[in-house]
């Protein structure tokens, strides 16, 4: 798999328009999918929790917004992926700057500290479902709400910005 750096920045994510089906298994998530060089890609949970503790990384996430065409960013000075064994790969990221809201780390939908969940393996906080059957795509959800960047069509959202519903978008790491 080609990894892209640009500027230092190394693109954990890339999703580009509504054509890609992000319903993947546990195995496509943690192993990686797609090209960089083409239209959607990861990166690979398991790549991004080996990177992540390996040193300290930054995250930046980069959305365009489906009305408008206009382009949002946050970044978080602190990115890190937990291990497929005890913590499911969970998000931890901390020191939010941007202009598209702070949508992993809202209070009541925290996606900050979150497992990530896929469509054969349910971490999310929703009780009796698994958040994936409403968003079409794996993620760290807590209860299905604020921000999907692996979601399909509709539920490709980042709910912290004044439109919400992104057409392309990508996520990037970089050392600290």
């Amino acid at each position: 798999m080609l990894v892209r750096s640009v500027f230092g920045w190394i693109m954990i994510l890339q999703h580009f328009g509504h054509t890609f089906d992000w319903n993947l298994p546990w195995a496509d998530y943690k192993d990686g999918f797609g090209s960089v060089e083409y239209q959607n890609f990861w990166l690979g949970l398991e790549k991004m929790h080996l990177l992540t503790g390996a040193q300290p990384y930054r995250l930046r996430v980069e959305m365009q917004m489906e009305s408008t065409s206009k382009w949002y960013s946050a970044e978080y000075w602190s990115f890190k992926i937990g291990d497929e064994l005890n913590d499911k790969y969970r998000l931890d990221v901390s020191g939010y700057s941007g202009d598209a809201g702070n949508a992993l780390q809202l209070a009541s939908n925290a996606h900050d500290g979150m497992k990530f969940t896929t469509n054969d393996q349910d971490n999310d906080m929703l009780i009796g479902a698994n958040c994936v059957y409403s968003r079409n795509g794996g993620w760290w959800f807590n209860s299905c709400t604020k921000a999907c960047m692996t979601c399909g069509s509709s539920k490709y959202v980042w709910e912290t910005t004044q439109e919400n519903r992104i057409v392309d978008g990508r996520m990037m790491i970089k050392p600290q």
